[in-house]
Formats: structure tokens, C-alpha cells, sequence
């Protein structure tokens, strides 16, 4: 088998045809990136709803990490060839009785009696190399004349669903409810690359061929052929573990400001200043409604009705006469033996009267209810 190789000049062919087109633009790229690093914010901490996402998708890798180790419980077992270190035409009867020698019992198992039986043809060894023992003895419809029917079985379980959970963790992570704006800005390119992931699985199994893709030593008959079944159950959770820790890497960088910085657009501006006009009418609203309950409360009280009145009566007085009127009231509301009594008494610490939480709370209640006003 000849190889096919690309002398210099036909690298320098595609240089001078290819550089005029990406040269401006791999310089534009350069120009906008350091624009963007120049301009950026100082790095701010690390807003609650990207925490979130950091926390599911740190969840995820754990989770992938764990299912791409080789000793994990959920890991297929090792296929006979390697098992029994027998090449793809060893004879079945030697390959089993090896497998014997290998059981803690002596005695092959169950699905051991059924793969022997199943395992006769090269292709059905095809088979159980890409699509593993389960497809192999346990599909009803499938054939050998059409290798594509234990595709359709292998699929559902083993590709569809693990890039389909995968996806889904993807989806929840960059929702806006979930993950909030630096996160959801992500979402379209976190699905692509979980996309790409899922196609080029699916091509991956779908042209692998078992002695046309192994190597030379293997269609030779020297060493034992590599199961795709395995190799693709440990690489596929290993694949996932990697995008997702590019994702939360992502998701840290420019949630934080430290990288990948993107300014706000004309309608996240309307949107902030629409919730800050919000804010601040559902706050004077609620001291509107302080101030009609505080009224309410005096106009319903004949007592304090009459000493609301009066204050009003001695406020127009002060403010419609001269200077030594003002002073005169002022003087003589203060004089009088009512409230010169109450004061000494409250000053002395009783009527039961606390005056430092009353001071307290006073404070706290003015303070709520003119809050912003001038």
C-alpha cells in the first residue's frame, strides 16, 4: 500500500492562494482580541446563578470521570480475545477453553455458553468486537447480510442515550432561570460541540470495521484485536468530562470578567433600567402606603385627631407670625405643665417607656420610609 504524500510545493501553492483570504482575517481576530482584553472590566467574583451552572456541570464531570475509568462498575468487561490474548482466527474451541482456565470455578458462565455458540464466523466476531456481546446474542432482527441492523440496536442504549443526558446537562447549565446571561450566552456553541461529539461518535461506530481499521499485526494474526465496544464505552464518558470542563472554564472566564468579555446590548440595558425603574416605584409605593396607614391611624383617633389639629393650628401660627411670635409658641408649648410632666417622667426611666429602643425603633421606621428622598 503506497502512501500518499504533499511535497513544498504544493504547501506553497495553498499558502499563496489561501494566505491573501486568512491573513486579514487571523489579523482582524488578533486586533478584536486585544481590544477586547484592553477594554475589559476588572474581574468582579463569581455571580450566584453561573455558580449554578459551575455546580451541575461540576457534578457532570465527576460523574463522566468516574464512568470513563477502566475499574468502575458499570465498565463492560474486557472481550475473550484480549481476555484470553487469542487473535481474530483462533478457533472458538481454543478460545473458550482458555476462558475456562480463566473462571474462578472452572466453568464458563451462561453468557460465556451463549456467546460460544454465536461466536463461529468472522463476522459474527465483527460484530462482537464493534457492537459488543449484547448485540451479538440478544437481537432478534438482526443479520449478518446487513451489519446496519445491529447498529440500530447498538445505538438507543449505548450512543443516543448517554449524548442525549449529556445535551440535557448542557441545556440546564446554559438556561437564563438557571445559569443567568453570562451562562445562556454560551448555549448555542455548547450544544454544537455536544452535537459534534454525538455525530462523530456515530460516524466512528457506524464506518469502523473490525479487520479492515485494525492493524496490520492484527489482520495478520500476530496480536489480539482491539474491541471498539470497549474502547468507545470508557472514551465516550472521557470525551464528555473534557467538554464539560471546557465549558465551566468558559463559563468561569467570562462570568467573572476575566476573559470572553462581552458588553451589554441596547435591550439587557432597557431591561436593567426597566427593573431599577420597577424597584424604585415598588419602593415608594410602599412608603406611600407607610405614610396613608400612619394617617389613617391619626385621623381615626379622636385624641390624636385633636393633637394633629393643634399642631397644625400652632405650625400656621408659627410660620404666619413675626419672629418673637414663633418664638413665643415654641416657648409656651414647651412650658406647658403637661408636657413638662410627661418629659420628667419619661426622662426618668418611667411609665415604662424604653427609650433607646423606642430611639431604635423610630430611627429604623424614619429611615425606611424616607429612604432616597431629599
Amino acid at each position: 500500500m503506497t502512501g500518499v504524500g504533499i511535497s513544498w510545493g504544493t504547501i506553497k501553492s495553498l499558502l499563496i492562494f489561501f494566505g491573501p483570504i486568512l491573513l486579514p482575517r487571523l489579523l482582524g481576530a488578533y486586533r478584536a482580541l486585544r481590544v477586547s482584553i484592553a477594554s475589559r472590566p476588572p474581574p468582579r467574583p463569581l455571580p450566584i446563578a453561573p455558580n449554578r451552572a459551575l455546580n451541575l456541570l461540576f457534578g457532570s464531570i465527576v460523574f463522566f470521570l468516574i464512568l470513563s475509568l477502566p475499574f468502575n462498575p458499570h465498565a463492560p468487561e474486557v472481550n475473550v480475545f484480549a481476555l484470553t490474548r487469542s487473535r481474530i482466527n483462533t478457533p472458538i474451541d481454543v478460545i473458550f477453553h482458555r476462558l475456562t482456565r480463566l473462571r474462578s470455578d472452572g466453568l464458563l458462565t451462561d453468557a460465556d455458553t451463549l456467546l460460544r455458540d454465536k461466536l463461529t464466523s468472522l463476522g459474527a466476531r465483527k460484530v462482537y468486537l464493534t457492537f459488543g456481546a449484547d448485540a451479538l446474542t440478544s437481537c432478534q432482527y438482526c443479520s449478518f447480510d446487513n451489519i446496519y441492523t445491529y447498529l440500530l440496536y447498538y445505538l438507543p442504549a449505548n450512543v443516543l442515550r448517554p449524548h442525549l443526558l449529556h445535551l440535557l446537562i448542557l441545556a440546564v447549565a446554559t438556561s437564563a432561570p438557571f445559569g443567568g446571561r453570562e451562562s445562556s450566552r454560551w448555549r448555542t456553541k455548547f450544544t454544537l460541540a455536544g452535537m459534534a461529539l454525538a455525530f462523530m461518535d456515530l460516524y466512528v461506530v457506524s464506518t469502523y470495521d473490525a479487520v479492515k481499521s485494525a492493524s496490520p499485526a492484527v489482520r495478520a494474526g500476530q496480536i489480539p484485536p482491539t474491541g471498539l465496544y470497549n474502547l468507545m464505552a470508557l472514551l465516550r464518558p472521557l470525551a464528555f468530562t473534557i467538554c464539560d470542563t471546557l465549558c465551566a472554564i468558559t463559563i468561569y472566564l467570562s462570568a467573572t470578567n476575566r476573559f470572553f468579555f462581552k458588553p451589554p446590548s441596547t435591550v439587557e440595558h432597557l431591561d436593567q433600567a426597566v427593573s431599577v425603574a420597577l424597584a424604585a416605584v415598588t419602593g415608594a409605593n410602599s412608603k406611600l402606603h407607610a405614610v396613608n396607614v400612619t394617617r389613617n391611624a391619626v385621623v381615626r383617633d379622636k385624641a390624636l385627631k385633636s393633637r394633629d389639629d393643634l399642631y397644625w393650628q400652632t405650625v400656621v401660627a408659627v410660620e404666619g407670625g413675626s419672629s418673637a411670635e414663633k418664638g413665643a409658641v415654641v416657648n409656651n408649648i414647651w412650658e406647658e405643665e403637661e408636657v413638662a410632666r410627661a418629659m420628667s417622667r419619661t426622662m426618668a426611666g418611667q411609665g415604662g417607656v424604653d427609650l433607646a429602643q423606642l430611639g431604635t425603633s423610630a430611627n429604623e421606621f424614619v429611615r425606611g420610609v424616607t429612604e432616597g428622598l431629599d
